[in-house]
């Protein structure tokens, strides 16, 4: 049914975008105008579609570089197990690599440079994740590519529910909904969880992980978000200067 796992991914996209577009109406978590940066949200959608496709393509273009016959053979008892379990293996493992990668991004300058555009959003909706520069999303895309597709070779249908379950934690994780998952929340991040992370006051810093909460707490980055006032700061305490951002959304 799904040759292109990205044929899945465009689906879900659309049918997400609706309801959180309906979740964010009904209940919203905070005040925001959207219309305060709608232009720069309108530029940036556009450039993180073309970036996700130039870097995912990029990626996936290299991959048969990997493909050597020892590396074939290490994987080749993964490739066996069950597709449902190898797309929740390739979901934690991603998970586990972006939480590293997200922490690095914030503990050294150059990395930092790729991802600092993404934090000078100042309010967090749905589509507030899409403000991403394109060294972001090339560093993103290649565990996103890998590790589904080239370590555990996952089937079209398969790699496109794991990136349609990508779409579903973007969307999710910048949303401005005000939801209680109840006990789930010491298992996985929730808006407010992530809206933490983008905060432009203490503590910083803190909740990369980008699915599993269980990273954050086993490496001494989680504060919960129970300890946090309703209406705290986003952002980088000031917005960006116009000259700086082609370098910004360059991630340079």
């Amino acid at each position: 049914m799904f040759h292109d796992p990205h044929d899945l991914e465009i689906l879900a996209f659309f049918g997400l975008v609706a309801l959180f577009e309906l979740w964010e109406r009904l209940r919203p978590a905070r005040r925001v105008d959207r219309r305060a940066h709608g232009r720069l949200d309108v530029l940036c959608f556009g450039l993180a579609v073309v970036m996700s496709r130039i870097s995912t393509s990029s990626v996936e273009a290299a991959l048969p570089a990997l493909a050597g016959e020892e590396s074939l053979t290490a994987l080749a008892a993964l490739r066996a197990w069950p597709s449902w379990l190898k797309l929740i293996a390739a979901i934690v493992v991603v998970d586990f690599l972006l939480y590293w990668l997200h922490r690095a991004q914030h503990r050294f300058e150059l990395l930092w440079r790729t991802h600092s555009f993404h934090h000078s959003v100042d309010q967090l909706w749905w589509f507030s994740g899409f403000r991403t520069s394109f060294l972001h999303s090339l560093l993103y895309n290649v565990p996103q590519a890998i590790v589904p597709l080239f370590v555990f070779q996952l089937s079209p249908l398969a790699a496109g529910l794991g990136f349609a379950f990508g779409v579903l934690v973007q969307l999710w994780e910048h949303s401005n909904v005000d939801v209680d998952i109840g006990i789930l929340r010491h298992v996985v991040i929730t808006p407010k969880y992530h809206r933490i992370h983008h905060a432009a006051i203490e503590p910083q810093n803190k909740n990369f992980a980008p699915i599993l909460a269980l990273w954050d707490k086993l490496f001494g980055t989680w504060v919960d978000p129970r300890s946090m006032p309703r209406d705290f700061p986003l952002g980088l305490g000031e917005p960006p200067r116009r000259k700086m951002l082609p370098r910004m959304i360059a991630g340079v």
